[in-house]
């Protein structure tokens, strides 16, 4: 229905001597023109604008804001209504959920092979140690279990055979006496025998120590 009519024409065209209608109101105040009684007249000066030469520009911008500006006359269209897709049946439910459980089975998977690839130890191909020369496979022999001196630098509380306590340094321990500094600066070398089985005890967990590395 055009808007300059707003109903069909008659043959006899009575119509135009009829009262304006609204739309025709409502286009020739966006136009800001004047507003005449009849449809005729209201007619006659839409149609001169819409077929002027800026016409299409004019029908353009009054087609985009029409349905804003007048609402109850001109209703939003109604959007077609897209159809949902049918829902899925009991046996299509049971192979989705299936192949969730797969999904996720197998990220476990591999997330777990991911974290054992990744501790500390382990094997993998960015790590994986040069082939190993018979040079460095064969097994070190070992040095002597004890050095004839190895200086240190461990403060000891030592008592001898007959009562005597000394807190010294041990500077260098042999395979039968030891060598400490006592507090006054003064070194002494004195015989394991000479030592109570409690000091005994404490050079030889010194001795397993420095073996073993504890003791620098």
């Amino acid at each position: 229905m055009d808007d300059s009519t707003a109903v069909t024409k008659t043959s006899d065209e009575s119509w135009r001597e009829e009262p304006i209608q609204p739309k025709q109101k409502a286009v020739l105040e966006f136009l800001k023109m004047p507003v005449p009684p009849t449809r005729g007249g209201a007619s006659n000066l839409i149609k001169a604008v819409f077929e002027g030469p800026a016409g299409n520009a004019h029908q353009n911008l009054w087609n985009a804001s029409k349905y804003e500006l007048h609402p109850d006359l001109y209703p939003p269209k109604l959007k077609k209504e897209v159809p949902r897709p049918p829902s899925p049946s009991l046996l299509g439910q049971v192979i989705n959920v299936a192949v969730l459980v797969a999904v996720i089975y197998f990220a476990v998977i591999k997330y777990r092979e991911h974290e054992n690839s990744a501790a500390p130890g382990a094997v993998t191909p960015g790590n994986v140690p040069a082939a190993v020369t018979p040079a460095v496979a064969v097994k070190q022999e070992t040095g002597p279990s004890l050095p004839e001196r190895t200086p240190v630098s461990d403060l000891l509380s030592l008592e001898s055979s007959d009562g005597r306590t000394v807190q010294a340094k041990v500077l260098a321990l042999t395979k039968t006496t030891v060598l400490i500094r006592r507090e006054d600066g003064q070194n002494f070398d004195l015989p394991l025998d000479q030592l109570t089985d409690d000091s005994k005890r404490r050079i030889e967990e010194y001795r397993a120590a420095k073996r073993s590395g504890v003791v620098k």
